[in-house]
């Protein structure tokens, strides 16, 4: 109502939202199924971190322009991960990765990923990651056993842009959105069949829905998964273990990794398996 309230003022019908109310993704989805609304934008980092950064933008009058991604934060050298791997006596791998990642997801095990730049805000989007397969309902309780979470939460998808009109609707109003999985969506049929985990019990999932230039090797990740189970969706969840911050760097992963039940690790150029 609030939001429905500022649009008749002011007739803006695309609505920028920030704050950590709107870590809330039903509310999000809310609001973006409004009919006065052409479409809604999130600040990835839509709680105070997000809030701060915007409040000096518009103190230095910085002109509006979209944010073309969210991977801002901290990034590991090469060095730095194969160190962190040698000190603890890991058994590495560098030759086709994305390969060894796709073989070990597909035998129904579970990959952690640390690379590139950490994502800004609270999102994994794919470089402080965990991906598993989403096909089994039961990977919920299995995934959070191994990470000692206790969350009732379905897990949130990741798929790419060229797969996401087959699996989701209503997509037009949260097409910049759904790139920071920051709004809930509702799923095809052929959706809620291939993807039981990622799939709320309202019908809906709240997605990542990856461009190829916004990170190339989940995206090719997803083509390989999908030439191999017919089926280009993997679970995605943030990289820490229960009550623990999302991992920043390759110490932090190896740290992470070993303290979980997860089989993989992609640190970087490198890939480590149990």
């Amino acid at each position: 109502a609030f939001v429905q309230y500022w649009i008749e003022q002011t007739g803006i019908r695309d609505i920028a939202l920030a704050g950590g109310v709107f870590a809330n993704v039903k509310l999000n989805q809310r609001i973006a199924e409004l009919n006065d609304v052409d479409s809604i934008w999130i600040a990835p980092h839509m709680g105070d971190g997000g809030l701060a950064a915007g409040a000096a933008l518009a103190s230095a009058d910085h002109p509006s322009s979209q944010l073309p991604h969210a991977y801002l934060g901290f990034e590991p050298s090469r060095d730095d991960n194969f160190r962190a791997i040698k000190r603890n006596a890991l058994p590495r791998d560098n030759s086709n990765v994305i390969a060894r990642v796709a073989d070990c997801l597909c035998a129904s095990k579970v990959v952690a990923r640390c690379s590139g730049a950490m994502e800004w805000g609270p999102r994994a989007l794919g470089n402080r990651s965990i991906f598993a397969l989403a096909n089994k309902k039961g990977i919920n309780f299995s995934l959070n056993q191994k990470l000692g979470r206790t969350e009732f939460m379905p897990f949130a998808p990741i798929v790419r842009d060229c797969d996401a009109e087959q699996y989701f609707l209503g997509l037009e109003t949260i097409k910049e959105a759904s790139r920071f999985m920051t709004v809930c969506v509702e799923c095809t049929e052929q959706f809620k069949q291939e993807a039981p985990a990622a799939v709320h019990i309202d019908g809906t999932a709240r997605p990542q829905i990856l461009r190829k230039e916004d990170n190339p090797e989940v995206y090719e990740l997803l083509g390989e998964i999908k030439k191999r189970t017919g089926s280009g969706i993997l679970i995605n969840t943030s990289f820490n273990m229960h009550e623990e911050p999302i991992v920043c760097t390759a110490d932090d992963a190896v740290r992470a990794y070993l303290a979980s039940g997860i089989e993989g690790l992609w640190l970087g150029e490198f890939f480590v398996e149990r």
